[in-house]
């Protein structure tokens, strides 16, 4: 257990080197082979560790690498485990603190009466449209931490069109589509920094320049 945590945590250090430490990367690979021969594989591997942490922070590839894992994992991948969580769940964030359809009224009365029915009947739509929504925030992480410019730009539109269709469907369905429309802003918001990133990415790697503009 110990040798495998080990190994992940060097594994997760010469990650962080980049391409550009890769002659060091290999010589921490032959060191921890030695080390974990004298019993010490975690000690040292932590100590990889934190020496790639260090010179992250003193080059800008390090600090790109440290920018775009943070907006895939700290970002991206907590709003797909919202949106995918909410539409397995029921749509709870979408209608106001409120239970169920209910709550996604603009008005009661009367007209939920008349319209039950079509409001029960437009919860696997929904559903469907948040759970793409998630699915594609997900997707776009991962695209990121590959450095798949073409594919987060793509995904990325396509999953502002299912947020922007979802919007239009609960209009129509004269439901309250301010949670959905939040939501969507800050999809866009996400979008552009993301496209900040991939030129930043494109000035550190001039030759990734021609896929990005694909």
């Amino acid at each position: 257990m110990r040798m495998s945590v080990s190994r992940a945590v060097m594994a997760l250090a010469i990650c962080a080197l980049g391409e550009s430490r890769r002659e060091w990367a290999r010589a921490m690979r032959v060191e921890f082979d030695a080390a974990a021969e004298d019993g010490r594989p975690l000690l040292f591997a932590l100590g990889c560790l934190a020496a790639a942490g260090r010179e992250l922070l003193t080059r800008e590839e390090g600090r790109f690498v440290l920018t775009n894992y943070a907006l895939a994992l700290g970002l991206m991948l907590p709003m797909a485990a919202l949106q995918i969580g909410c539409a397995l769940l029921g749509l709870p964030y979408l209608y106001g603190g409120q239970g169920g359809l209910r709550g996604a009224l603009i008005d009661g009365g009367t007209q939920e009466l008349l319209l039950r029915s079509v409001y029960q009947a437009a919860v696997p739509s929904l559903s469907l449209l948040l759970l793409l929504v998630g699915i594609g925030h997900l997707r776009i992480a991962w695209a990121m931490l590959e450095r798949d410019w073409s594919c987060v730009m793509r995904m990325g539109s396509l999953t502002l069109a299912a947020a922007a269709t979802l919007i239009l469907f609960m209009a129509a369905l004269f439901l309250d589509g301010s949670q959905a429309l939040l939501q969507a802003t800050i999809l866009a918001i996400e979008l552009a920094t993301v496209a900040v990133v991939a030129r930043w990415h494109a000035q550190l790697a001039p030759p990734l320049a021609e896929d990005l503009a694909r």
